[in-house]
C-alpha cells in the first residue's frame, strides 16, 4: 500500500445556520473559502435526517428520511473535487431521545438545528473523484 503525503492548511471552526441544510451549508462554505480538499467532524443536533445506504450488491443507494429531532453523536467527512467542484462526502452517526443510535451517508435535506465544525484544509493537488467499476462509486482517484 502506498500513502499521498499532503501538508495541512488553514483550520476552521463554524457554527451552522440554525435550518440550514448541512450538506449544502458545508459545500457552500468550502467554495467560499476555495477549500478543495480537507477533513471535516462536527457535532450537534438536527431537525431531520435525509441519509442513505450504499447497497452493496446492487451498486445503488437506498435513501431513507428520519423526521425527528436527533443528537449527532458523531460526524465525519472530507472534500474533494467532482468534476472540479468541491464535493462534501459525510457520514454520521446519530441518537434518537431514547438513546438509539443509527446512522448512515448524509444527503442533502438533513437541516440543522445546532451543529458545530471544524474544517481541517489539505494544500497540494485535491483528490478528484471518479467513477470506480468495481464499487459503482466515485471515489478519489490519483490517491493509491
Amino acid at each position: 500500500m502506498q500513502a499521498h503525503v499532503f501538508e495541512t492548511g488553514r483550520e476552521f471552526l463554524l457554527r451552522l445556520p440554525t435550518g440550514s441544510d448541512l450538506v449544502t451549508s458545508l459545500t457552500d462554505f468550502a467554495k467560499h473559502h476555495g477549500v478543495q480538499a480537507g477533513w471535516i467532524n462536527y457535532l450537534g443536533a438536527i431537525s431531520h435526517a435525509s441519509l442513505r445506504y450504499y447497497n452493496q450488491d446492487e451498486q445503488r443507494y437506498e435513501d431513507f428520511e428520519i423526521a425527528q429531532h436527533l443528537e449527532v453523536l458523531a460526524g465525519i467527512g472530507n472534500i474533494s473535487l467532482l468534476d472540479g467542484e468541491p464535493f462534501i462526502h459525510t457520514h454520521m452517526a446519530l441518537a434518537d431521545r431514547d438513546g438509539k443510535a443509527i446512522g448512515g451517508h448524509v444527503n442533502s435535506g438533513t437541516i440543522v438545528f445546532a451543529i458545530e465544525v471544524r474544517v481541517e484544509e489539505i494544500l497540494g493537488d485535491p483528490p478528484e473523484r471518479l467513477f470506480d467499476e468495481i464499487t459503482g462509486l466515485s471515489l478519489w482517484g490519483g490517491v493509491p
